[in-house]
């Protein structure tokens, strides 16, 4: 490598940013969108059908080709495909020309989803935790600040491109030094390889029949959609339970996802302290759990809702990257290098997981706040049940 192992995580964390950005940038302009294209905003579902649908292949196929040919080529191509998805965005001037340009996106997404967070996992192998830590504190602070961002842009600018260029430019800034800096292909015989030749990934079914793989690939699962599932309900479920107007409930998601993104911080004094991944897991869970509760005995009155949002963003911050840490740390064990398809495993299931729980927290949300946050408080029960098994039983992997 000729950048530093910190430079080099630097930009990777930059890059989170961008990734927190390009998520978060799209659902604020959303009407924006449907008016300069002439169409109801319900005819923009498709856009978000073929960004998703090609994220998940590109995420699929993404952790074997990391595992076989290493970061350097595929994390500045994704980063690349999402700058350019955000570029055309902005500027689309048709529906086929918007659908174009999320798949595009998509193509980004799935791929900087797992190639970022295996490089500095790969980078990092003595500090997956921490390291996996930082780069979801960056994507919750680019989550965080898209919002804002198009705000400004369609206030004062009464437009959106603007917002959208800047998400590329920032998504776009690393693309080069990465492809610097990055290290190549594992190299190194194995078998019958010539001297010298990248070693094969471990087919898909060595890693499904690693059994300890499958706890924080749950616990993937459980998390995401736990967590869009109350980020994108919260302002609905407050506003109904406290008889408000949604725009009166409305700061309550970005104090979710300024916790969220803040959560980072005592994870990593957590983490520096000694404290066992699979320990601060659980710890999170727990905390979701009592927030949860909190907020079904306060959720009729806007403060204190407000602030059993917040403690419900911090516990769930550490829950995520740490599960990837100890996904990555299974899969690396006997040395197959195969941290970006365990990485791609438990994006996958995350996925299902967040195409199951919201819209199922969605239908619950007419029988009032107990129903409506029973799936959050579902899915924290869960994943501290998985955690703490894997702590009594010491089967936990090292983050």
């Amino acid at each position: 490598m000729t950048l530093s192992r910190p430079l080099v995580l630097a930009l990777l964390a930059f890059a989170s940013v961008g990734s927190g950005l390009i998520v978060s940038i799209v659902g604020p302009t959303v009407p924006a969108l449907a008016g300069r294209l002439h169409v109801g905003e319900s005819a923009l579902g498709v856009v978000f059908t073929a960004n998703f649908l090609t994220g998940a292949a590109a995420t699929a196929l993404s952790g074997r080709l990391f595992d076989r040919f290493g970061p350097r080529l595929l994390t500045p191509f994704g980063l690349l495909a999402l700058a350019l998805g955000a570029l055309a965005e902005g500027i689309a001037g048709s529906p086929a020309a918007l659908t174009l340009a999320a798949v595009v996106a998509g193509i980004g997404v799935g791929v900087t989803n797992v190639c970022v967070g295996a490089a500095a996992a790969v980078l990092y192998p003595e500090r997956r935790g921490a390291t996996l830590n930082i780069l979801n504190a960056s994507f919750g602070t680019g989550a965080f600040a898209a919002p804002l961002l198009a705000e400004l842009c369609l206030t004062r600018l009464h437009g959106y491109t603007l917002a959208y260029v800047v998400v590329a430019l920032v998504l776009a800034v690393p693309v080069v030094p990465l492809l610097c800096g990055l290290p190549g292909a594992r190299r190194g015989a194995r078998g019958d390889q010539g001297a010298g030749s990248p070693p094969p990934a471990p087919p898909l079914r060595a890693l499904l029949r690693k059994r300890r793989l499958w706890a924080p690939i749950t616990i993937g699962a459980l998390y995401l959609g736990a967590e869009i599932g109350f980020g994108g309900w919260i302002v609905t479920i407050v506003s109904r339970s406290a008889r408000l107007d949604p725009a009166g409930a409305a700061p309550l998601a970005s104090v979710f996802w300024l916790a969220l993104a803040l959560g980072g911080v005592p994870t990593a004094l957590l983490l520096r302290r000694g404290v066992a991944p699979v320990r601060i897991i659980t710890l999170g869970a727990v905390g979701v759990v009592g927030g949860a509760v909190l907020l079904l005995a306060v959720g009729h009155s806007l403060p204190p809702a407000a602030a059993a949002c917040a403690l419900i963003g911090l516990a769930f911050s550490p829950i995520f990257p740490l599960a990837q840490a100890l996904a990555v740390g299974v899969a690396a064990e006997d040395g197959a290098g195969a941290e970006g398809g365990a990485l791609a495993l438990m994006l996958v299931a995350s996925g299902v997981g967040a195409a199951i729980v919201p819209p199922v927290q969605g239908l619950l949300l007419r029988g009032g706040l107990i129903p409506a946050i029973a799936p959050t408080l579902l899915c924290a029960v869960g994943i501290a049940a998985i955690s703490y098994r894997l702590s009594r039983a010491r089967l936990a992997p090292r983050g």
